[in-house]
């Protein structure tokens, strides 16, 4: 390997491979301005930035054209095969290849091969997912608040370029490498879906234990008979949220615990937390104190409704916008609680009982009041054993995406900018 060097933009190797050569970006690569009227140029779709996913190449959602839908700026158009680059915020790595023809507006570039004999139109999406690229078009943005960058600033961007044989051959590789990304996104998608309908099926009890039992109406749906739904107050020792005014925080201490600790993949996450001194921990603690087998509820803004099982036996506190929840253990699972809180019932609850617009939150009184259906006690936990494994697949399937991932940036980084050799 060469040793390299970032040189103005690019980063530079030792020799290139033979037959390989170093490019400029706007020599292989034009940028599309077919300006049309959206009311009468029968296109059907308009593609705005937020329809377009960060590092994702497909289109997944789009708006119908109308003229109440757009605003002035929509008036490019765009057809299959083109590349769609999000010019404003590009920290955002927004390239979405067209598989259909629409409209834009002007701050998304419309992309494509200069000459197919030069640059296969098809390694063009690839190219602009490298992080060489994206480096660059960061780094020549202009603006602070809404950073954007000109087609001009990409069009000295540097990258190696392979011969036209070994253009087709890389195509080929990278096209079964996103299809199978593509794969990996669906079944995440599936992932996620079934576990929601696991999580309504067994609280309604129409799958797993309950399945099968003479049903009753109750105040949260039809359950089966010896399901008798109670309030949380009655099944919890302590419902209670955290310290109500942010603490001083310290380098090393005990962590403290805020929504974001919950959010951070399926278990409660420790090792991104800020930390408090003991002896505040102490006084926090004596509010409401996390201990194994617990729950934890957010109950404030972006992350309403996302819950954790305490499944750490590090102390901890927590803030004001958690709420801890401790189970009679007798009579109510920890999983089971903890699932609970995934189920149609709570959100339902939710959307009833949410408050706020600025920052959306739920009370504690409500939280004490929401009705939770009863198994038996062998029944719950059958139930959260059933659904930490379907989570736990989901999980797995997930975990296989973002690793997918992360090699399908390095191999085209390993092409592009990083070593042809």
């Amino acid at each position: 390997m060469g040793s390299s060097v970032m040189e103005k933009g690019r980063l530079c190797v030792g020799e290139l491979k033979p037959g390989w050569k170093r490019v400029k970006f706007g020599d292989v690569v034009r940028q599309v301005k077919d300006k049309v009227d959206p009311t009468t140029a029968g296109v059907a779709r308009f593609v705005a930035g937020e329809h377009m996913d960060t590092d994702d190449l497909r289109i997944r959602l789009w708006g119908e054209v109308n003229p109440q839908s757009l605003g002035p700026a929509f008036h490019m158009r765009f057809r299959p095969g083109q590349v769609l680059y999000g010019s404003r915020r590009t920290y955002l790595r927004k390239v979405a290849l067209a598989d259909f023809e629409g409209i834009c507006a002007n701050t998304t570039f419309i992309l494509e091969s200069a000459d197919p004999k030069v640059l296969l139109p098809d390694l063009l999406p690839f190219l602009m997912q490298t992080e060489g690229f994206h480096e660059h078009s960061k780094r020549e943005s202009k603006g602070s608040v809404n950073p954007y960058v000109n087609f001009s600033d990409l069009a000295w961007y540097e990258f190696a370029l392979p011969p036209l044989k070994e253009q087709e051959r890389l195509r080929n590789l990278f096209g079964a490498v996103e299809q199978l990304r593509t794969n990996l996104v669906g079944a995440e998608s599936a992932s996620r879906q079934l576990f929601r309908a696991a999580v309504d099926s067994l609280y309604s009890g129409t799958t797993g234990p309950g399945a099968g039992r003479e049903r009753v109406r109750t105040g949260i749906g039809a359950l089966p008979k010896h399901w008798v739904p109670r309030p949380l107050v009655e099944v919890c020792s302590i419902i209670r949220d955290g310290v109500h005014k942010r603490p001083k925080y310290v380098d090393r201490g005990i962590p403290f615990i805020t929504v974001e600790n919950l959010t951070r993949g399926p278990r409660l996450d420790l090792t991104t937390s800020r930390y408090v001194t003991a002896k505040d921990h102490a006084v926090f603690t004596s509010r409401a104190k996390p201990e194994f087998g617990d729950v934890l509820l957010s109950k404030d803004g972006a992350t309403l409704g996302v819950a954790r099982i305490v499944d750490v036996h590090e102390e901890f506190s927590i803030f004001v916008s958690v709420a801890l929840l401790k189970p009679i253990r007798e009579v109510l699972d920890g999983y089971f609680l903890r699932f609970f809180f995934e189920s149609g019932f709570f959100r339902r609850l939710l959307a009833s009982k949410v408050s706020g617009s600025a920052l959306p939150h739920i009370h504690l009184v409500d939280i004490r009041g929401t009705l939770i259906p009863m198994p038996p006690i062998h029944e719950q936990r059958e139930i959260g054993d059933l659904l930490q494994g379907v989570e736990g697949a989901s999980r797995a399937i997930q975990a296989q995406a973002v690793k997918h991932r992360d090699l399908q940036k390095h191999l085209y980084d390993r092409v592009f900018c990083d070593e042809v050799g």
